[in-house]
């Protein structure tokens, strides 16, 4: 079977592009060839038990839900979790309603000059 010279001419660019040894090392795709077998095998088992006991130690002084509710991290609600959206959109809409009629009930400058809050000279 022969290779057709367009498939050549793609593999060729293929094996251009490919990464030497130094960049596959430094992904993690290869292990380093300057490095015995058994060494690498035990530098990595260690890595893997220095990274779980990291975990265990962050699993076990995690704070408690009190204390992220205490820190505003958690929100303390009392609603199930499925309605927790609803009530966070629906107390957003209704700060914004109370906003929106104390804006509207805002005095003029006008007033604020009758009511001798501002002087003319400030307007």
């Amino acid at each position: 079977m022969t290779v057709s010279p367009p498939k050549r001419i793609d593999m060729d660019s293929f094996l251009s592009h490919r990464p030497d040894v130094q960049e596959l090392v430094a992904k993690n795709i290869l292990t380093d060839p300057k490095i015995a077998p058994a060494i690498q095998q035990q530098r990595n088992e260690l890595n893997k038990r220095q990274l779980e006991d990291k975990l265990r130690h962050k699993i076990d002084h995690r704070p408690s839900r009190e204390e992220l509710v205490e820190h505003n991290i958690l929100k303390d609600s009392k609603v199930a979790p499925s309605l927790q959206s609803s009530q966070v959109a629906l107390e957003r809409s209704r700060l914004q309603d109370i906003l929106t009629h104390k804006i509207h009930e805002r005095p003029d400058v006008n007033k604020l000059v009758e009511r001798g809050i501002l002087t003319a000279d400030e307007v």
